[in-house]
């Protein structure tokens, strides 16, 4: 279905870009068959990449003991009183009855793995938790299953695990006290400037001024503009993920009325990190300023190396965001977290929002009312929002993915090498995401045609990219033309198809030059 009445159906100044790829791909199954496209528009990896074995079997475990402790009549949290060795007994002659003896004993012992490692993590978070403790939160009124609505700031033993994980990646000494769970880093996205720009909060109102880096994920555009907030933008080199010019000169220039700062690290859609001086400088610069710092950060775990990210020079100031979507291969568990931390509550409460909580006592609680569907006043205050299956589903990829988590990051590793070989543009690292221009893969700035004539010609031959023009802000789009930059993800193609892709793109852009 076109978006435009124009001879390409689509508008690279006008149209959203997230609408412009789905009309491509539609040509692209027409033109070729969906069998053979190769959609590189597409950043949610679960069209090429399954999540965590491990992780599935093992939550299908929990499903069986569930169905075992919990049915009609009889319920886990009044009915069975057992003892620890006398539940575990039970467990055990289940497992052996529903399973084969040697995968019985293995499931088993990812149970004993996952009970050690909870137990541990509970006494490090301040919880005395023995076994019986966390069977009874895993399975009292079938909470694994979906049984009940669910903490509203996500479930205990869930952010236990969470938070650790995050200790482990990036030593931020939080608990799970310091997590709020939300579906998806995207409804994180949304419920923070609906709360910020809300009537009842006025944190951000028409004409403040919010610093992003440029390009950038578009909704946040959109998101500004829908708003009426300003735009003062930091220049990144998409092809490069350096700041275009003086970082410094940038952050002295900035308009007096910029009150919050975003912060996507790793970058989508370069799929550059930041280095550590760009973050302690937008750390000291929020801190002239007394901004909040909003960190998506939810592609972190792409980078091993990375063991500093913004809460570390920012810690009390700085909302951050975290999910299993991308790292998992899970987008479809709509399950993330925002991370505000003892310090930042009370100071983001107090000397930020200057305790304007629309009758919250914190951030956090805010946070938690806002979430809901409709406004930020909390109407719906009795769920958490990210359902009980995914909320355990997450934490058992997290436990037991991690073979899986390495493979992919290796063969997305080797996805990225080969495809900037493919098209002839040199490869500087980054992951995930390659923006770039497309008169450049032939080397050429000779193009007479429409810049939409690019995607729909690419698509038509069964590639599909997504169009990057407004992922740049107004401002440099003022300055430079960007509509032949497209964003291609590399995250659903095995290594036949990028090479195909690569070789088609060149190909293709050789042609209609």
């Amino acid at each position: 279905m076109k978006l435009r009445d124009t001879q390409f159906g689509f508008d690279l100044v006008l149209d959203n870009p997230f609408r412009i790829f789905r009309y491509l791909r539609e040509v692209a199954i027409e033109s070729v068959g969906e069998e053979n496209i190769i959609d590189l528009s597409r950043g949610d990896p679960g069209y090429g990449f399954s999540p965590s074995v491990g992780g599935r079997e093992f939550y299908s475990f929990l499903l069986m003991i569930d169905a075992m402790l919990n049915r009609p009549g009889e319920h886990f949290v009044t009915n069975n009183r057992d003892s620890h060795e006398i539940l575990w007994k039970k467990i055990e002659e289940r497992a052996n009855t529903v399973y084969r003896k040697d995968t019985a004993e293995r499931l088993l012992g990812m149970l004993r793995t996952f009970l050690n490692k909870v137990e541990k993590i509970a006494a490090m978070q301040g919880l005395s938790w023995d076994r019986r403790k966390i069977l009874f939160e895993m399975f009292k009124y079938s909470a694994v299953s979906g049984g009940q609505y669910h903490d509203p700031q996500g479930e205990i033993l869930t952010r236990l695990i969470v938070s650790n994980h995050h200790n482990e990646t990036f030593g931020l000494g939080i608990t799970h006290r310091d997590l709020v769970c939300i579906r998806g880093v995207s409804d994180g996205i949304g419920t923070l400037f609906k709360l910020l720009c809300s009537d009842e909060v006025g944190f951000l109102q028409k004409g403040d001024a919010v610093l992003i880096t440029s390009p950038v994920y578009a909704p946040y555009n959109t998101i500004m503009k829908n708003r009426g907030l300003e735009v003062y933008s930091v220049s990144v080199n998409p092809t490069t993920g350096k700041v275009n010019g003086s970082l410094s000169e940038m952050l002295a220039n900035a308009p007096k009325n910029v009150k919050a700062i975003c912060i996507i690290d790793p970058n989508n859609p370069t799929g550059f990190l930041f280095e550590e001086n760009f973050l302690k400088e937008i750390a000291e610069f929020a801190k002239k300023r007394d901004a909040l710092i909003i960190a998506d950060e939810v592609y972190g775990d792409f980078f091993p190396g990375k063991k500093k990210n913004m809460m570390t020079y920012a810690p009390k100031r700085t909302i951050t965001m975290l999910g299993r979507s991308k790292i998992e291969r899970s987008t479809g568990l709509r399950f993330a977290e925002y991370i505000v931390s003892q310090e930042a509550d009370a100071y983001i409460s107090r000397e930020i929002l200057k305790g304007r909580l629309n009758g919250n006592p914190d951030l956090k609680s805010l946070l938690i009312a806002g979430k809901a569907p409709g406004g930020i006043n909390g109407e719906f205050q009795h769920t958490t929002f990210v359902a009980g299956p995914s909320q355990f589903l997450g934490i058992s990829h997290i436990l037991f993915g991690e073979s899986d988590r390495k493979d992919y990051v290796e063969r997305v590793q080797k996805n990225m090498e080969e495809f900037y070989e493919g098209i002839g543009l040199p490869y500087l690292g980054n992951f995930y995401y390659a923006t770039f221009d497309l008169l450049n893969v032939t080397l050429s700035r000779a193009c007479h045609d429409s810049p939409e004539s690019l995607f729909l010609g690419l698509a038509k031959k069964g590639v599909v990219l997504i169009p990057a023009n407004l992922f740049f802000s107004d401002s440099e789009r003022a300055l430079g033309d960007y509509r032949t930059f497209a964003r291609a993800s590399l995250a659903n193609l095995n290594m036949e198809q990028v090479q195909r892709g690569a070789f088609l793109i060149k190909e293709i852009l050789a042609f209609l030059k």
